[in-house]
């Protein structure tokens, strides 16, 4: 019984850490004050992937993609027993819990009406 919950549990921080979504794989010598005036969300799209967060107004579109996300987990475990005259039962139960949004560092890109990059910035929450 030990070993499944055992199992449980590292397969449970396993998943944790390893099945998050991939995060593109951004250059860190890219010159982004060079590419504003120039550089399309159409481009962004195809070199960096789906945005994890986009906002637009009547400006332009603002978009954001993680570039390293600090570790945040949260875990429950508990196991409890019982008797009832002459029968023993035991039990082990994984919970969850509330987590604040993920902290980490974020590529930051502005782009005007006709989707040509206008800033950039990288965020750290």
């Amino acid at each position: 019984m030990r070993k499944l919950c055992l199992l449980a549990v590292l397969g449970t921080l396993y998943l944790v850490t390893f099945g998050c979504a991939s995060r593109p794989k951004i250059d860190p010598n890219i010159n982004w004050s060079q590419r504003i005036g120039n550089y399309t969300y159409e481009q962004a799209l195809a070199e960096l992937g789906p945005p994890a967060v986009i906002a637009e107004s009547g400006e332009g579109r603002s978009a954001d993609w993680v570039l390293k996300r600090s570790p945040n987990m949260s875990f429950g475990f508990g196991v409890g027993g019982g008797t009832y005259g002459s029968h023993v039962g035991t039990g082990v139960g994984v919970g969850t819990s509330v987590s604040p949004p993920p902290r980490g560092e974020y590529l930051h890109l502005d782009f005007d009406r006709e989707g040509k990059l206008k800033g950039w910035s990288k965020i750290r929450h």
